[in-house]
């Protein structure tokens, strides 16, 4: 199997990198924060904060731990940003009801309205960008994402 997949993996030849998946990833990534970081300047937040605000909202109200996780941030950086975000009055801290030593985290509504305005500058920045896909392309591509997302072991 592994004979297979070496067309995909980088090796001794440059262009081997444009056939490795996650050279891709990595790429696209790259470019959306910094086309975001970019974008939202002007809101007074950097990258790191703004994934922490729309993980809080997708789930309501999280752990630290988890917000870390959903962002895909080491636990020490969100801790220090969640408590940046308490100062800038965009989330509250409070002990979990299941275990006091938890801390939670949720949205105010200084926190609801800036999430409006991350995903106004997050929809004009990638308006011409995702406009070039089909809805069912996106939905694919999304499908495929996960999949490999899925794939990997968790630590």
């Amino acid at each position: 199997m592994l004979s297979q997949l070496e067309q995909f993996l980088p090796n001794k030849d440059p262009n081997s990198l444009k056939n490795f998946p996650f050279f891709w990833i990595s790429q696209i990534n790259g470019k959306y924060t910094q086309l975001i970081e970019k974008s939202i300047k002007k809101l007074g937040i950097d990258n790191t904060r703004r994934k922490i605000i729309l993980s809080v909202n997708a789930v309501s109200e999280a752990s630290i731990t988890e917000i870390a996780n959903l962002s895909t941030i080491k636990l020490t950086t969100a801790t220090k940003a969640v408590y940046r975000l308490v100062e800038d009055d965009i989330v509250e801290v409070f002990s979990s009801q299941l275990d006091e030593r938890v801390s939670m985290v949720k949205l105010t509504e200084k926190g609801q309205q800036m999430v409006e305005q991350i995903n106004q500058i997050s929809q004009v920045t990638l308006a011409g960008i995702l406009h070039a896909f089909e809805e069912d392309e996106l939905h694919d591509l999304n499908k495929q994402l996960k999949k490999l997302f899925d794939l990997m072991p968790s630590n």
